[in-house]
């Protein structure tokens, strides 16, 4: 494939021996017609499609969402079958690493409306492009026997090796059998939030991934004094909370995530957490008595909404260091998740301990979302106007310059205090190997795995 820039649009130039697959058989070539009907479905408003903001900078977009012109005027079209070309109205960044990722798969149009609205709902109505193609999907309401059995696309191993002759996908609803199929040696690999049993991990690898971050969240509508937020995120002890954090969760110094990448690098191994130090910052008499006279005013009312027994027990340390170091009391308020949930939607707490996350491994799309997360619409706009800058920047550098400001940023004005990581993991047999996994998605690429008897 090729990507250079012309005057008439960025042009990609397909391979020819890519082939749709259906349980049915062959379904013919992929062509550049499929992805210019796949991006046109984004942005039809019958599909109600939420991707469509993520492609906003191609030509006519922000005019199709206002509802200005039709969908059918978007900047993509076909020249022929493998000359496809996008006009983009702005330069994008993220534009090749969006072009990966579920939204911008190519649909096969004959195939889809031929499944009169039961696409992806049935064997029946599944295709392929990939490395394997579905061959039965059996449900049962009553019972475990739910699976799903996907065997090797031999018309595209030709040209690129698929190395597994056949996969099967057990699905689970209680959220304990994944690891209970594992031990029983019914499956080689599952994904989880839990940290690995011992039980069989001589047998086991485990590898675990941090895809999101953990901390402490103010109601925009109670008036905390951005000092006293300061003060607050300056406490906290991070080293003492090492040594009472559990195995599902990692201190965390910043506000990213360790598995982010910008471009086809790791962020924070080249720009580490934390530009300041949290353990030998003075807070002075002034502040403390600032804090604790704010505090006082909300007898009762002031608590850290947290959503389960897990997580409360670490807040408690916290909230223990800020009674020791500041004067302040502030209480524990414990909820299921359908209170947290339901308060949280409705800003009915004082404080909370929030969990941010994205399904994207981007940089860019994860501070996104922490700042929309922290921040009324029309508030810290120079934040928000920074990242969209960023993303006119061609360098690695340039981009992660911007980054780390607003990371930064956001720290020192104590609007949100990271605390830990949350880890997610990925567990399979030794002699499994050559997995990819893409921790945000959670998605494993079994193109090139193989399993060594």
């Amino acid at each position: 494939m090729r990507f250079p820039r012309t005057d008439c649009g960025t042009v990609f130039t397909l391979r020819d021996d890519c082939h749709w697959r259906s349980e049915a058989g062959p379904e013919g070539v992929v062509t550049a017609h499929d992805f210019v009907y796949a991006f046109k479905r984004i942005f039809d408003p019958v599909m109600q499609s939420p991707y469509r903001e993520k492609f906003s900078f191609i030509h006519n977009a922000r005019a199709i969402i206002n509802g200005e012109i039709e969908y059918t005027e978007l900047g993509v079209y076909a020249v022929n079958n493998t000359e496809l070309v996008f006009h983009l109205d702005r330069p994008n960044s993220e534009f090749l690493y969006l072009l990966t990722t579920a939204p911008a798969m190519p649909c096969n149009k004959r195939f889809f409306e031929g499944t009169k609205a039961r696409y992806g709902l049935d064997e029946e109505s599944v295709i392929s492009n990939g490395a394997f193609y579905m061959t039965q999907w059996s449900y049962d309401p009553y019972g475990s026997d739910n699976l799903i059995y996907m065997k090797r696309n031999y018309e595209n191993s030709a040209s690129d090796r698929v190395y597994p002759y056949m996969l099967t996908f057990l699905i689970d609803r209680d959220s304990d059998a994944p690891a209970e199929n594992y031990d029983a040696s019914l499956t080689d690999v599952y994904v989880s939030r839990a940290a690995q049993k011992k039980s069989f991990v001589t047998a086991t690898d485990v590898k675990s991934y941090e895809t999101s971050s953990l901390g402490i969240i103010f109601n925009p509508e109670v008036q905390i004094n951005g000092e006293i937020k300061q003060a607050l995120s300056l406490t906290v002890d991070r080293k003492a909370i090492e040594k009472i954090c559990p195995d599902d969760l990692k201190v965390a110094y910043g506000i990213v995530p360790g598995s982010m990448y910008v471009a086809d690098a790791v962020y924070r191994e080249q720009y580490p957490a934390i530009s300041f130090d949290f353990y030998k910052a003075e807070i002075t008499d002034e502040t403390k008595a600032m804090a604790k006279d704010f505090f006082d005013t909300y007898p009762g009312e002031a608590e850290i909404l947290v959503r389960n027994k897990a997580d409360a027990g670490v807040v408690n340390k916290i909230i223990g260091d800020w009674q020791d170091k500041l004067g302040v009391y502030i209480e524990l308020r414990y909820a299921d998740d359908e209170e947290y949930y339901s308060r949280m939607e409705s800003d009915d707490y004082f404080m909370a301990f929030a969990e941010i996350d994205n399904s994207d491994k981007s940089v860019y799309y994860y501070l996104k979302n922490v700042v929309e997360t922290l921040y009324e619409s029309d508030e810290r706009q120079d934040l928000r106007d920074g990242l969209d800058e960023a993303l006119t920047y061609s360098t690695f550098n340039d981009r992660c310059d911007v980054f780390s400001r607003t990371e930064n940023e956001i720290m020192m004005s104590g609007d949100y205090i990271p605390l830990f990581y949350r880890k997610l993991f990925l567990t399979y047999r030794k002699n499994a190997k050559d997995l990819n996994f893409n921790p945000f998605s959670e998605q494993i690429d079994f193109r090139k795995a193989k399993y060594y008897k």
